[in-house]
């Protein structure tokens, strides 16, 4: 079974790093609230190896060879990880996300109404807002958490997507 992991036919031998990434060295920086990857390891006994999944939350830092090729190349194509540029922001203890769309203080005073049309687009960009862009509007104000849930709601016809759900819910239930 060990020797199946791995192999992809997506799986480019030549993987070469975008240039947004270039500048990272052999670690990434999580962007998404939860990235997935497997790794092989030996079972108690030491009598096999076994593929087990593990579990990275933003921010956390992972090494490629942690990840491995794979996880590597899914997670550049899809932007789970922080670019140089906005990696730098966040150990700087800035909001990445401020420059793609308005600070939170620019919506703090927004109701939900308005809320749901900025999400939907009626922003600086003018283009709907990612997930991650939606949750990041929030910053650490449990209030606008609230009213961004509630936007949600409404700019989704009571289908909020589940990724803004988890992270709102999360900043409003911090302590």
């Amino acid at each position: 079974m060990a020797d199946l992991h791995g192999k992809s036919p997506e799986v480019d031998e030549e993987y070469e790093t975008p240039d947004d990434y270039s500048g990272q060295g052999d670690d990434r920086m999580i962007r998404v609230l939860s990235f997935l990857y497997t790794v092989e390891v030996e079972t108690p006994d030491g009598m096999a190896n076994v593929i087990e999944a593990r579990e990275a939350k933003r921010n956390d830092v992972v090494t490629l060879e942690q990840i491995g090729l794979i996880a590597q190349q899914k997670g550049e194509k899809d932007h789970s990880f922080y670019t140089t540029d906005e990696r730098e922001l966040v150990e700087a203890g800035r909001n990445p996300d401020e420059t793609s769309t308005a600070t939170s203080g620019d919506v703090s005073d927004m109701g939900e109404f308005e809320l749901s049309e900025y999400i939907k687009g009626a922003n600086p960009t003018g283009k709907e807002l990612t997930v991650n862009e939606t949750v990041a509007l929030a910053g650490t104000d449990k209030d606008l958490a609230h009213r961004l849930l509630q936007a949600e709601n409404i700019a989704t016809d009571g289908e909020p997507r589940k990724g803004v759900e988890a992270g709102l819910t999360t900043i409003i239930e911090s302590g």
